[in-house]
């Protein structure tokens, strides 16, 4: 009997073919620390990954960040990153630290992008010298007691590139009466609740904790980035413009523009392309494990896993994005 025939037959028996089998994905992705939010995104694809495929595991694996990921996929200790966008650029630049650009890094996907960087501001700080933007600030002068993150990370990197697209130096903020500080952001909330601080630089999810914990010491204005500072910072990190809504505003008044972070995970190209599909196709199937795995997560959609331009999409993401419609 021709094969064609016998198909024929098996199908009219109410018969289907056996389905391809399903690649089991047995790699690590390299993250930060071991109980902050990457390590629960981790936990979340591990979730997503053993749902599309059982038996399958992604391990995380702690690490000192975007800037050491990648220096550790590049040589294969980690199939998997994560990393900031302003890190990869570097990296494909070959931007210090990096001495030389890093080639053949490919994005799986977005993994969220919406931590903005926020200004914040004591009120009468802002209402005393007149300032609701950052342009303000540069124009006017105030004697300022400002603290950005720790140096190092690159919110510091992105704040302190702001103002010096507006002409201001952190010696000029010095010069003018002020001084500067570099905290990580527990010590920030807690000097800026005490009043120990003027005006402070983050990242920071909407409704996190440390506004409501600011705003019920001391009222808070927050500072809007022009769009010449927002311009120069996106080009130089490859961030995203965004718009603080004014339902999340821990001050008086409206909306206030920004730009925000975004966060990558992404792979070396010789990742292999079924274990890149299968990893995409995983957070896009079972999108609901990756956002449950915190409320700052619970915006996780399949939809946003492309917005970037950082890096190219691995060739077995891109096929998944395609075959859901996505791209």
């Amino acid at each position: 009997m021709k094969y064609s025939s016998l198909m024929g037959t098996i199908l009219a028996m109410g018969l289907a073919a056996p389905a391809a089998a399903q690649v089991t994905v047995d790699e690590t992705v390299c993250g930060a620390s071991p109980g902050g939010l990457w390590s629960l995104v981790g936990a979340g694809l591990d979730t997503a990954v053993k749902e599309l495929s059982p038996g399958s595991t992604v391990t995380y694996q702690t690490s000192s960040g975007g800037l050491a990921n990648v220096a550790q996929v590049a040589a294969g200790t980690c199939a998997l990153g994560m990393a900031n966008d302003g890190d990869l650029v570097f990296a494909s630049n070959g931007t210090e630290p990096f001495e030389e650009p890093v080639e053949g890094l490919t994005a799986i996907a977005v993994l969220y992008d919406w931590a903005p960087v926020w200004w914040i501001a004591r009120a009468d700080w802002a209402d005393q010298h007149g300032i609701e933007t950052l342009a303000d600030f540069a124009e006017k002068q105030p004697p300022t007691r400002l603290v950005f993150n720790r140096r190092g990370l690159l919110t510091s990197a992105i704040t302190e590139a702001t103002l010096e697209a507006l002409g201001v130096t952190l010696e000029d903020v010095e010069s003018w009466g002020g001084s500067v500080q570099f905290q990580a952001s527990g010590e920030q909330t807690t000097l800026m609740r005490d009043g120990r601080v003027d005006l402070l630089a983050n990242t920071l999810f909407e409704g996190h904790s440390s506004l409501s914990q600011m705003a019920a010491a001391t009222e808070l204005r927050l500072i809007e980035v022009p769009d010449e500072a927002a311009e120069a910072v996106i080009e130089q990190y490859g961030l995203q413009p965004w718009t603080i809504p004014e339902s999340e505003n821990p001050g008086e008044g409206g909306d206030v523009d920004t730009v925000t972070t975004s966060i990558i995970l992404f792979a070396d190209e010789s990742l292999d392309e079924e274990i890149a599909y299968t990893i995409t196709r995983a957070m896009i199937d079972h999108s609901s494990a990756m956002a449950a795995v915190s409320d700052a997560m619970q915006r996780f959609a399949p939809e946003g896993m492309l917005a970037q331009d950082v890096l190219p999409f691995h060739p077995g993401a891109v096929r998944a994005y395609e075959e859901a419609g996505l791209r």
